[in-house]
Parts: structure tokens; C-alpha cells; sequence
């Protein structure tokens, strides 16, 4: 019998064989040995579900990078933001070429609905990691980040150790969301210095209180976004690279409307071919149209109008409303809009089923 499988054997017979071999030898040498180290009593059922559901056998390799594709991926996602975008490229192209994480931890700032969450997502995906979202609005304990220790009774792990278990990878980007709305706790700490300990640039031997062993977080990236950067310390803003994002101007919004929500939506509800607003249950006549619905350029500068705000997060649920108005039309009284203008626009962001003038 071989060590490797002498020290599984061990470990089995004490976790009555919740262990895997193959498992077992996935985990880095120092983790294996704390486990076998682990007295009996400590190993409870909860923190051994915990330590199952970590990807320990996920491939930990860096995924490789297709610069070409990934700028593609960008440009189709989000309009202009010519600087992050800038900054994403350069990013990735030095992580393809070290073949490691590169560079200070990328700070996102902007106001409200201006893209920051969604081209985060888009990095992720670019990149060819799962990306995770830890909103950080209103945390004001550090143990929320770092887990709490077995011994209170309500032990349970920090939200780093669930990212990379609902990610099921060790090379995630984790987006800490909101960081500028960050509280600090007198009792239990301030986040602000986990976050510190984190991102500094050797972050392979990060500890969760809970699980009490070192995780590996050198190959996850981690991406914060802010509203404001004067609520941060100058000591976590040191050890970022900032990128603020610029309000957008109606004609930058003209052109996200048209290019890239008005689009998304129509997908999404299904409103691509207008044959499909059809009642299957209905012994009508169905009524054909393949074309797509329509959003005209003036109905779209009178929806800018109607949103001020400095992103497109009401801009985006106003064109909800009109998507959902067009379906309801139709069901409600058997009207196809096909194409909306200024016109109609006051009718369609109006009640269909409860209209009180009439």
C-alpha cells in the first residue's frame, strides 16, 4: 500500500468513507494533512459539508485567453467605455503572457445604471470564468467576508468561501459589488481590512475562520464597483486600479437604446416575430407579421426625456414597459402595434387593462 493511500485510508475510516481517494489527492498536501490532524469530535457533519461542496477537484489552470474573441465579446456587450475596455484588454493580455494574475485589483466608478455589474459579467465571460457577485451594500462585520469560527453557534463561512464554491472554480471573478457602502463593526471588525488581506498580491494562503486552512485565492480576480470613491479609505483606494465611468449623454443613449437594450429585449420577449402574439386557444384568425417590433428614433429621444438619470437602469425599464404594453394590447383587445413612435408612446407607457377613461 502505497503513503497516498495510507493516509486516505486513514481519513476514510474517520469520515466513514465520505471521502473519495480521488478527492483526497485533489486537496493540496497541507489541507490533507490538517484533515488527518483534525481530532474526531471537531469533525462535525455541517463543517464536513461545507469542505465537500469546495471544487478541489475543478481544474486550477488559468483558462487561456482569446484576445480577438474577447474584444469582439466587449464591443457586443457594452457601448463605448473605450477606457475600461482599454484597461480590460491590456489586463488580459499581460495575464495570456505571465500566465498568472496581472496588475492591481480593477475599481469600477460610476453613477448608478451607467454598466459597471453587467461589464464585469462581460469580462468573466471573456475571460472563460464563471463570475460571482458578493454584495458588499450594508456589510459592516468583517466576519460576513472571513466566516465564523466552529465554536459560536452560528458558525458558517465567509462569503469568499462561497463564492468559489457556487463558482465551482478556483480561478472565478468575484465582483465585491458596492464597496463604497461598506460599514465597519467595533465588535466583530471592519470588512475593509479583509478586503485588504485579500487583495494584497499574495493571496494564496487566505483563512476561513470557519474552515480554519489556508484557501488558494492567487488565480481568482477580483473586479469592486462604487458609486462614490469618497467613502473609501485611502489605503484600499491605494491598492486599486481605478477606472471611473462618465455619465452617459442622450446621444450616447440613443445609440445603447437602439444597439443594445431595445435589441436584448425584443429577444427576450419573444417580440423578434410578431406571429408568435398569437392566443393558441383562440379560434381567431392568426395574425402573421415576421417583422420585428419597432422602437422609431423619435420615440426613443422622447423615452431619454422622460429618464434624466445619468445611467440607463430607467431608461432599460421604461423599454420593459413598452414590451409588456404591446403584449397586453394585443391579448386585451386584439391591437398589433408594430412599430412604436412618439405618438403612441404616451398610450403604451399608460394602463391596458385598467384604462379609466373608458
Amino acid at each position: 500500500m502505497s503513503e497516498q493511500e495510507s493516509r486516505h485510508s486513514q481519513l476514510r475510516h474517520r469520515l466513514k468513507s465520505r471521502i473519495s481517494e480521488e478527492l483526497f489527492e485533489s486537496m493540496p498536501l497541507e489541507i490533507q494533512d490538517y484533515l488527518l490532524e483534525l481530532p474526531q469530535e471537531d469533525i462535525k457533519e455541517a463543517y464536513l459539508n461545507v469542505m465537500l461542496k469546495i471544487p478541489w477537484m475543478a481544474d486550477k489552470t488559468v483558462p487561456n485567453i482569446d484576445l480577438r474573441l474577447a474584444r469582439i465579446m466587449l464591443e457586443r456587450s457594452h457601448y463605448a467605455m473605450y477606457d475600461v475596455k482599454e484597461k480590460v484588454m491590456r489586463f488580459m493580455a499581460c495575464q495570456k503572457h505571465l500566465g498568472k494574475n496581472y496588475g492591481a485589483v480593477l475599481l469600477l466608478a460610476g453613477a448608478p445604471g451607467v454598466g459597471k455589474t453587467s461589464i464585469v459579467a462581460s469580462i468573466a465571460a471573456a475571460m472563460g470564468r464563471p463570475c460571482v457577485k458578493i454584495s458588499l451594500a450594508g456589510v459592516s462585520d468583517a466576519l460576513f467576508l472571513r466566516g465564523v469560527q466552529q465554536v459560536f453557534h452560528n458558525a458558517r463561512p465567509g462569503r469568499i468561501t462561497e463564492a468559489l464554491i457556487r463558482s465551482q472554480s478556483f480561478c472565478p471573478v468575484i465582483l465585491l459589488d458596492e464597496i463604497d457602502k461598506m460599514g465597519s463593526s467595533q465588535e466583530h471588525g471592519c470588512p475593509e481590512n479583509v478586503l485588504l488581506d485579500i487583495l494584497d498580491s499574495d493571496r494564496s494562503k487566505f483563512v476561513d475562520n470557519y474552515l480554519n486552512f489556508p484557501l488558494d485565492l492567487s488565480n481568482a480576480i477580483f473586479i469592486a464597483t462604487a458609486n462614490d470613491l469618497r467613502p473609501l479609505s485611502p489605503v484600499l483606494k491605494d491598492r486599486m486600479d481605478i477606472v471611473e465611468l462618465p455619465s452617459y449623454t442622450p446621444v450616447d443613449k440613443e445609440r445603447i437604446v437602439q444597439g443594445y437594450v431595445w435589441p436584448k429585449l425584443i429577444k427576450e420577449y419573444q417580440l423578434d416575430s410578431l406571429d408568435k402574439l398569437h392566443d393558441p386557444l383562440s379560434a381567431n384568425e392568426i395574425v402573421v407579421c415576421t417583422q420585428s417590433l419597432e422602437l422609431s428614433d423619435d420615440a426613443a429621444q422622447e423615452l431619454i426625456k422622460l429618464c434624466p438619470e445619468e445611467g440607463v437602469r430607467d431608461l432599460e425599464r421604461a423599454c420593459r414597459t413598452l414590451c409588456e404594453s404591446v403584449i397586453s394590447l394585443y391579448y386585451a383587445k386584439g391591437i398589433l402595434i408594430r412599430r412604436i413612435d412618439a405618438h403612441s408612446l404616451p398610450n403604451l407607457l399608460g394602463p391596458i387593462f385598467y384604462d379609466k377613461k373608458k
